[in-house]
């Protein structure tokens, strides 16, 4: 099976970490219910620090398309450069030697 897999990376401002959390929570809300050719899209934080990983796994590029022009995402977009000490960071990737792992989700 193929498909495009995308890992977000934001940093929060200390005292805008929960605010960020909720946006996230909400947007992840949202492509659960809106976006099936979203394969994976959930956000964990990382352990000690002030970040939030979203993992993200499309269908095809139409999927991202999708996903970038709906309303929620763009309204997303829009509040997180005030609540971030630095632009998210986008990285895209592909499984480590063709093997994608376990999934029991």
């Amino acid at each position: 099976m193929s498909g495009i897999n995308n890992v977000a990376i934001l940093y929060p401002k200390p005292e805008k970490f929960e605010e960020v959390a909720a946006l996230v929570t909400g947007v992840v809300k949202k492509v659960q219910e809106h976006e099936p050719d979203t394969l994976v899209y959930y956000a964990v934080k990382v352990q000690d620090k002030n970040e939030i990983v979203i993992v993200e796994r499309y269908k095809d590029q139409a999927a991202i398309a999708t996903h970038v022009k709906s309303a929620y995402f763009r309204e997303f977009a829009s509040k997180l450069p005030s609540l971030l000490t630095k632009p998210a960071e986008m990285r895209a990737g592909a499984f480590l030697n063709g093997e994608r792992g376990v999934s029991r989700l």
